[in-house]
């Protein structure tokens, strides 16, 4: 059997996923998870501009236990906060409910929606990472491996400017009986193709690190456990 640890993989971005995009899997129920990241250059958009790499920290807990709440407080480098020119960091809520769990035979299916306070009318501030989606995922395991292929679809509901997933997305992660702590992931964002590398230590720390859109470096590093 593999680790249980190794089916919860972190997301770069805060969120249940592979390297970018998110699966359909979810944490244990009470699992607090708290990291920070670094997306390089060409991802964030300020007006006609991707000119800045990017340092998002978060906070993930899952409850119930098929629910997902994310705070991302995302600050583009470079850019010192300034009342002026209007810079303020980013503040960001993500929200997925797990509608179905993976069984023998059908796969975990989940929705979410990242920047949900855009769609409910509470924010009118442009944003990079808007997006509300449908995700599946399923395992399979084949002599000492193990594979996780995930495909999703994200919906244009407002007809915002940018979303992170627009379109059809996917990718699948591997790892070995040997190694279950430790993941290869490839993934198509509906934009981009990310690797990622991903091990995790003592079932509590979780290192991240690959290659944006197969050219720039990208990273993250969490903790995470559970909270009572």
């Amino acid at each position: 059997m593999f680790s249980g640890f190794f089916a919860n993989a972190q997301s770069i971005t805060g969120t249940q996923g592979l390297f970018f995009i998110p699966t359909a899997e979810m944490h244990p129920d009470r699992t607090l998870v708290l990291g920070a990241s670094f997306i390089p250059e060409g991802y964030f958009q300020r007006y006609d501009k991707k000119e800045n790499p990017g340092m998002p920290s978060f906070v993930t807990v899952t409850v119930l236990p098929s629910v997902e709440i994310m705070f991302r407080y995302t600050h583009e480098l470079n850019l010192p906060v300034n009342f002026e020119t209007r810079y303020f960091p980013d503040r960001m809520f993500a929200f997925r409910i797990r509608l179905l769990k993976e069984t023998k035979y059908a796969p975990s299916i989940t929705i979410g929606a990242q920047d949900f306070t855009k769609y409910l009318g509470l924010s009118t501030a442009s944003t990079n990472y808007a997006g509300t989606y449908l995700v599946l995922t399923k395992s399979f395991n084949l002599n000492r491996f193990q594979f996780k292929p995930t495909i999703g679809y994200g919906s244009d509901v407002l007809g915002l400017d940018r979303y992170d997933f627009l379109g059809l997305f996917g990718g699948a992660e591997i790892s070995h009986k040997n190694l279950p702590n430790t993941s290869l992931s490839m993934e198509y964002d509906s934009k981009n193709i990310h690797l990622g590398l991903s091990h995790t230590f003592f079932n509590r720390f979780v290192l991240k690190a690959g290659l944006w859109d197969l050219n720039k470096p990208a990273a993250m590093i969490a903790y995470k456990y559970q909270i009572w």
